[in-house]
């Protein structure tokens, strides 16, 4: 079982903020799994209508000091994603700020580089500042959170199982287009039961932890495990134009970019999953992590429940990945 399953409840709220994201909408499944009380910081209640009616809205914007210190007030901890904004680092502040000042735990996922010290940090950050300028802000928001006076406790994911899916027609037209060198790779799934594990358990200590899948992986394992998953051929064929245009199409605007930058980044570098990374992911879940293995299975299983009995003639695979199915 979970870890999270068996820990006493709180009798106040977790806050989850990006409640409707990737991760966020992860944290707040496994808080409701486990039985917690959740409140969601979201910009329209409309956004969440899907969401039990126990669950708490605090309807505001990050760009309000006065509606994020309304849904803080005798909250358990809070959750907190950066959005995709070039204002990322004044909200990152904003909402940082406002839980020390209610003293609120504060757990945070993003992009992050760990070491012991400030000094050690401070240097690594320098040199993946250099690799990848566009994520200078975004290290640099993650550091106030680590250092910021809430007991804060930062995770650091790999890169995602479930971006593959974006990418669905392409896939099951036989081709993984987007470039892997060997990264980590995580289900996000796991990603919310770690945040919902260090939300719940005080004894969970500040600081960072890695999240990783069990093993990384590369363009070419990527998609041999979509191949056997989806019973048919699923060639490595890396494509910085396609994968632009599907994040163009998909996302749009700013999430676009990052995503766009992101996978240059990740089709370059050669990094192996560490036995330490491994075991910190395993100390938050309370058992191994998802493997991709697993994960494929699952989508191509749920892809084949939903998938109509044929696509539209004429239908390229852009088209067919924004075709609603009936």
């Amino acid at each position: 079982m979970n870890t999270v399953h068996s820990l006493p409840l709180p009798t106040r709220p977790i806050l989850v903020v990006g409640a409707t994201g990737a991760i966020g909408s992860q944290v707040v499944r496994a808080l409701l799994a486990a039985g917690a009380p959740v409140r969601v910081f979201v910009r329209s209640p409309e956004k969440v209508r899907d969401l039990p009616e126990t669950v708490e809205r605090a309807p505001g914007t990050l760009e309000d000091p006065v509606a994020i210190a309304r849904a803080l007030q005798g909250v358990h901890a809070a959750f907190y994603v950066s959005p995709h904004d070039e204002q990322e680092e004044v909200f990152a502040e904003r909402f940082v700020s406002a839980c020390e000042r209610e003293g609120v735990r504060l757990v945070f996922s993003g992009v992050y580089v760990d070491g012991r010290t400030r000094l050690a940090r401070f240097a690594m950050r320098t040199v993946f500042g250099l690799m990848m300028p566009h994520y200078r802000p975004k290290l640099r928001l993650a550091e106030r959170v680590r250092t910021s006076r809430t007991d804060p406790v930062v995770l650091s994911p790999g890169n995602y199982f479930q971006m593959d899916e974006v990418c669905r027609a392409h896939l099951e037209g036989g081709r993984y287009p987007f470039p892997l060198g060997l990264v980590p790779r995580v289900d996000t799934r796991d990603v919310g039961e770690a945040a919902a594990r260090a939300l719940l358990d005080p004894s969970v200590p500040s600081g960072g932890y890695a999240l990783v899948g069990p093993e990384s992986l590369d363009g070419e394992q990527t998609a041999a495990h979509w191949s056997a998953a989806l019973g048919r051929p699923v060639a490595y064929l890396p494509d910085l134009e396609v994968t632009d245009a599907i994040f163009d199409r998909v996302y749009g605007g700013r999430k676009a970019l990052d995503c766009q930058k992101s996978y240059r980044m990740v089709g370059r570098v050669k990094m192996k999953t560490s036995a330490a990374d491994v075991q910190q992911t395993e100390f938050l879940l309370g058992r191994p992590p998802r493997s991709f293995a697993e994960y494929t299975r699952d989508v191509a299983a749920s892809w084949l429940a939903t998938a109509p009995a044929a696509w539209p003639a004429g239908l390229d695979a852009e088209q067919r990945l924004h075709e609603p199915v009936s």
